[in-house]
C-alpha cells in the first residue's frame, strides 16, 4: 500500500511540475509579445515627440 501511495504521489508531483512549466511558458510568451508591441508604440511616440519638438523650435 505504501508503494502505491508513493507511486501516485510521484505521478501527481510530475503532473504539477509539467502544468507549472507549461503555464509559465505561456505567460512568458505573452509578456514577450506585449513587450514587442509596447516597444513599437514607444518608438512611434518618440518619433512624434521629436517631430513636435522640432516644430516648437521653428516657432
Amino acid at each position: 500500500m505504501k508503494s502505491k501511495f508513493l507511486t501516485y504521489a510521484l505521478l501527481f508531483a510530475l503532473l504539477v511540475i509539467v502544468f507549472q512549466y507549461a503555464n509559465s511558458k505561456r505567460i512568458i510568451d505573452k509578456y514577450e509579445k506585449d513587450i514587442k508591441i509596447y516597444q513599437s508604440k514607444i518608438e512611434q511616440l518618440e518619433a512624434q515627440n521629436l517631430e513636435l519638438e522640432s516644430k516648437v523650435k521653428e516657432l
